[in-house]
């Protein structure tokens, strides 16, 4: 960024000021392969509260969602298998509240 290298597995934020973003690799790396996500979109213009995978605008509401996860309300964790009867039997349960 600006000749700036950035390192493996850090984040960088960009403004929309420019007009172009290129992508190189340092010259003495010889690995042609890179992950990147380029994630973009409007400012939200509100307050943002986060903690571990949850974000939102206030502190009271990510412990509000952290209840909702462990009481199931999200789903179930992406390590469980069930059925499809099993999922529709949760999804009939649990009702997403979002």
């Amino acid at each position: 960024v600006d000749g700036e290298h950035i390192g493996p597995h850090h984040t960088v934020y960009l403004t929309a000021s420019g007009a172009q973003l290129t992508i190189t690799k340092p010259h003495d790396d010889d690995n042609d392969e890179a992950d990147v996500l380029l994630l973009s979109g409007a400012p939200l213009n509100e307050p943002i509260a986060s903690q571990g995978s949850m974000v939102m605008n206030t502190d009271n509401e990510i412990r509000e969602a952290y209840m909702d996860f462990q009481n199931g309300f999200m789903g179930v964790p992406w390590s469980e298998k069930l059925t499809d009867e099993e999922w529709r039997k949760h999804v009939a349960r649990f009702p997403s509240r979002y």
